[in-house]
């Protein structure tokens, strides 16, 4: 697997760390999951060609290949590593970044616990099952 780190957006691929060459924002292609536009996060430099680390307005990760002319070669998988992860209270988190993998009632239900108030233990409990993949996505670790 592909892995960008988050602070340096260092590419880990086939066993080597590759630095990047540019951090420019740039429209570069459509998101397969959900046709979105993707933005560059890093380009990366390699003998063979180039590699493109993109994401989507939906959080969608893609490493895009192309050969030293720029002819598109593919697209492989890539995932964000994370060396810390931050602890947050649910409310402090950006509400896009929560609805990407929870529903409505169950962000409602996580800041009433969170604040004392009445909640639906249920919605609670679906909550906690998705907490690995909300951190997998953005690397923050919820206080539930």
């Amino acid at each position: 697997m592909n892995c960008l780190e988050e602070q340096s957006f260092a590419l880990l691929t086939n066993a080597k760390r590759l630095e990047p060459v540019s951090l420019e924002r740039n429209r570069v292609g459509l998101c397969d999951k959900c046709e979105s536009d993707l933005e560059s996060l890093a380009y990366h430099k390699t003998e063979s060609g180039w590699l493109v680390s993109a994401r989507c307005k939906k959080e969608h990760l893609v490493l895009m290949r192309y050969d030293l002319q720029w002819n598109w070669l593919g697209d492989q998988e890539l995932q964000i590593s994370v060396k810390e992860l931050g602890t947050s209270n649910v409310s402090s988190i950006e509400m896009e970044k929560l609805e990407a993998v929870f529903t409505s009632a169950e962000i409602r239900d996580m800041r009433a616990c969170e604040q004392g108030r009445p909640f639906t233990r249920q919605n609670l409990y679906r909550a906690r099952a998705k907490c690995e993949k909300f951190e997998k996505l953005f690397g923050i670790r919820l206080k539930l």
